[in-house]
């Protein structure tokens, strides 16, 4: 039989894993709206696409790591991710709306 005592060590390990998973597709989202928004918009302001695209693709690269630990020291991550889920589909829409053909 099993005791009390080992069970919450395994929901504990599986909550952890859950979180990570969490974060870092929470995190890949919100990067992959922000360089999307961020080639439109320099596409708009008159770079060329291949630059634009390698520009906002780079800024993702570096972004992308300082997002993930922010969202692992975060104090309150709930409140952390409601805003940088409502920023990455604002962030889609408008590059919906503003995309370029």
């Amino acid at each position: 039989m099993q005791s009390l005592a080992k069970t919450p060590a395994k929901n504990t390990t599986l909550a952890r894993g859950a979180y990570l998973l969490v974060v870092l597709m929470g995190s890949y989202a919100a990067i992959w709206a922000l360089t999307g928004f961020t080639g439109i918009v320099l596409l708009r302001l008159g770079l060329a696409r291949s630059e634009a695209a390698i520009f906002s693709t780079l800024l993702g690269f570096v972004l992308y790591p300082a997002l993930v630990i922010a969202a692992l020291a975060a104090q309150r991550p709930l409140r952390l991710w409601g805003v940088l889920m409502a920023a990455s589909a604002f962030l889609a829409v408008v590059r919906h709306y503003w995309g370029v053909s």
